[in-house]
């Protein structure tokens, strides 16, 4: 769901010109194994500092110090936000605010901003790996895991990507009103229909789920998923992993709730072509689910 692409540095940031790399040769562990000795060794760390840290399916793992509101950037978001960047040992290598693009960041840090609504504040542990790898870069060691304590000021919203909204909530709307069917209009633009209220408790954006749904393109009915979805390794499926509309929506839903909710684009999957299930969703399409919460996965 998120689209993280591979990045080697910051774009603006002195700590990370790409002048300064000096790649470590000697270093011959495989991606995998460096992985598994990274996230052991974060993992060991957090133990030993008593720090509550959720694990990202990546191997980044996080704790939200303090909650905004809002959705997550997406890797095409330019953010502004406040940071200090420190290694395990706790020296400090960097300390700035900035205003850059996501996709120009390094992996672990498009992952931990993925997690953050805006106005969020949180602690990042990054493997190496989804950092600078086996190479130097100035103060920071080559294979180095890094910790950044990040304060998300800004989701930088186009105007743009605001017209499009607009323009879609007022297209959903006419649909709904004209086919006579109910819908409760949300701030964020999503519209939704609880059909069956649950009994359970209401998932968090960080409880991971389990959902049943089928997904249409709204306005032509085509089928481009059915099925279940739950956490699996490589899929956390808690629910800020998924499409903003779907946030909007499981937070609102008790376990065991059925929903039927229309999405706007930009909610979706916004100006991208997606594959579905042998379908192609074309880019800025609203979308209608059916969905049902299962369980919130322990």
């Amino acid at each position: 769901m998120r689209g993280i692409v591979w990045i080697a540095f910051f774009v603006g940031l002195g700590v990370l010109v790409s002048a300064c790399l000096n790649v470590d040769s000697d270093k011959t562990l495989s991606f995998e194994e460096q992985w598994k000795q990274d996230t052991t060794a974060i993992g060991v760390f957090l133990r030993k500092e008593n720090i509550p840290a959720m694990k990202d399916a990546s191997g980044v793992s996080f704790i939200i110090d303090s909650l905004g509101s809002g959705f997550p950037p997406k890797v095409s978001s330019s953010v502004r936000f406040k940071y200090t960047g420190r290694l395990l040992s706790g020296q400090i290598f960097e300390q700035n605010t900035v205003t850059a693009d996501v996709k120009d960041m390094i992996t672990g840090m498009q992952i931990g901003l993925s997690l953050m609504p805006k106005g969020s504040k949180a602690r990042i542990y990054i493997p190496s790996g989804f950092a600078y790898g086996n190479s130097t870069v100035n103060a920071i060691p080559a294979n180095s895991n890094l910790i950044f304590e990040i304060q998300l000021l800004d989701v930088i919203i186009t105007e743009v990507e605001k017209q499009r909204l607009a323009t879609d909530t007022v297209a959903i709307d006419e649909y709904l009103t004209n086919n006579a069917l109910p819908f409760i209009a949300d701030k964020t633009g999503l519209r939704y229909n609880i059909t069956t209220l649950g009994t359970g408790p209401i998932p968090t954006l960080y409880n991971k789920v389990r959902i049943k749904y089928t997904g249409k393109i709204l306005f032509n009915e085509t089928v481009f998923y059915s099925g279940t979805n739950g956490p699996t390794e490589v899929f956390d499926s808690r629910v800020i992993n998924y499409i903003f509309g779907f946030q909007a929506a499981l937070t609102k839903m008790p376990v065991g709730s059925k929903a039927t909710l229309y999405v706007p684009s930009g909610l979706g999957f916004g100006n991208q072509i997606t594959q579905g299930s042998g379908v192609q969703v074309p880019a800025n399409s609203n979308l209608s689910y059916e969905m049902e919460l299962l369980e919130i996965v322990e």
